[in-house]
């Protein structure tokens, strides 16, 4: 596992390593993770809006984010590759805080860009909130969310709900955008 004095170095590492294999992939690469990126953008968007409408601020200022005190390993390779395409600069994450993302006013992430586990995660008081139809709507969001991530998980090696570091440590120097022999294979059929 990393260790808490390496994240920095680690991260900066990945980010390079990322950002290169991106720039070097092929257009159809790049096409693909575009249609994918753009659609995961309008459906965390819409997730997000429906935790606004629940009153999800007022009720995360009430506990201090609670929730988000644990996010240390959320960041994937599907946000990383986000802010790659948009161009956007990446937060500047602090690991000594339990969630790098997390500053004075909230999550440092624009919810289009938010892993996974952040953005379709709501406390019982914020579901509590959401009228049923819009419950209905926030799981039907949350499963197309959860295909679009599996489909990078079953493409790259590199991807990972469990975050880039994890997955980082199990790849060793192996390319995070390597194919991995499961697209590959169903490429050829």
């Amino acid at each position: 596992m990393v260790s808490s004095n390496d994240y920095q170095g680690t991260w900066a590492r990945i980010i390079g390593r990322v950002r290169d294999e991106f720039l070097r992939a092929p257009a159809e690469e790049k096409d693909w993770i575009t249609q994918k990126l753009i659609r995961i953008g309008v459906v965390q968007r819409e997730l997000h809006a429906l935790f606004l409408q629940a009153q999800g601020p007022s009720t995360c200022a009430g506990c201090l984010g609670a929730c988000c005190d644990r996010g240390r390993n959320h960041f994937t390779l599907v946000n990383l590759l986000g802010f790659l395409h948009a161009g956007q600069p990446l937060p500047h994450p602090d690991f000594k805080a339990p969630c790098p993302f997390l500053g004075s006013a909230g999550c440092m992430i624009e919810a289009a860009l938010r892993p996974f586990n952040c953005i379709t995660f709501n406390c019982e008081r914020v579901e509590d909130n959401l009228s049923p139809m819009d419950r209905q709507r926030f799981y039907a969001l949350e499963k197309e969310l959860r295909g679009l991530y599996g489909a990078f998980d079953a493409r790259y090696a590199g991807s990972s709900l469990r975050g880039l570091f994890i997955r980082h440590e199990r790849l060793g120097e192996s390319a995070f955008l390597a194919r991995t022999s499961a697209s590959v294979d169903s490429k050829r059929t």
